[in-house]
């Protein structure tokens, strides 16, 4: 999404002169894409989040995801930051969108869940889970890219899902598989952390977990705790491995 400084795009895009986009891995890029939306960061910590080459179609695509998610997220942040975004740029969002306001109203509603050993009233939200899930899965493609150079083929795919604790018992046993390279880095005073480990064989075959504002829940049953999803996982490399994974993966969610 855009930037706030003076021509952040136009100057960020010189270092990625004559590389494709990321997302598409066709067009050549003509922009500076933040791989995660400043949004989601409070004031005071937008310096230093990684960006990548992008095409104007595919950065109009994404920030459409954009506006959407960072003026719902928030609602469902364990974190600091989150209330703060809550509270000082959600509103100014929600004004630019009054129809968003008005089904997160009439959709809102309370549930009983189980935090840190007790039974806590929470506000529920209606938010698209595939909306997330399209979001991350550019993440992860733009990840491949920011931390190794690799682009996906014509061949491969990214897909990203909401993981619940059986997902992420999954998710974890996949990165216990022989590396190449690892990462694991903290964005915006936790805003965002993410981890991610690439396979020694397939430069494009990477899994990576995802944490929003410390830790939402996604949905969930206080009856049934281990359906909350907490996290987000995505799987990038060929088509048929990604669809593979990432059926077991669901079905252990």
């Amino acid at each position: 999404m855009a930037s706030a400084s003076p021509h952040p795009t136009r100057m960020s895009a010189k270092r990625f002169r004559g590389k494709l986009c990321v997302y598409c891995c066709d067009r050549p890029a003509t922009t500076a894409d933040h791989i995660f939306a400043r949004e989601f960061f409070v004031l005071g910590t937008r310096g230093n989040l990684p960006q990548v080459p992008a095409c104007q179609e595919c950065n109009n695509d994404k920030s459409k995801l954009e506006h959407y998610l960072t003026a719902v997220l928030p609602f469902g942040g364990c974190h600091a930051d989150a209330h703060e975004n809550l509270v000082n740029l959600v509103p100014g969002r929600l004004a630019k969108n009054l129809r968003l306001h008005r089904e997160l109203s009439a959709g809102s509603g309370r549930i009983w869940r189980m935090e840190s050993g007790l039974f806590r009233e929470t506000m529920t939200l209606p938010i698209e889970p595939k909306k997330i899930c399209a979001l991350f899965s550019h993440a992860a493609r733009a990840l491949v890219w920011h931390h190794w150079g690799a682009y996906l083929l014509r061949d491969q795919e990214s897909e990203a899902l909401l993981l619940t604790n059986f997902g992420k018992e999954f998710f974890a046993r996949l990165f216990t598989m022989n590396a190449a390279d690892r990462v694991k880095h903290d964005l915006g005073n936790r805003t965002i952390s993410y981890s991610g480990v690439q396979a020694v064989d397939t430069p494009q075959l990477t899994i990576w977990r995802i944490q929003l504002y410390g830790g939402m829940a996604f949905s969930g049953d206080p009856a049934a705790p281990e359906e909350v999803a907490t996290e987000i996982g995505a799987i990038t490399g060929p088509k048929r491995l990604v669809a593979m994974l990432a059926a077991r993966a669901k079905n252990e969610t």
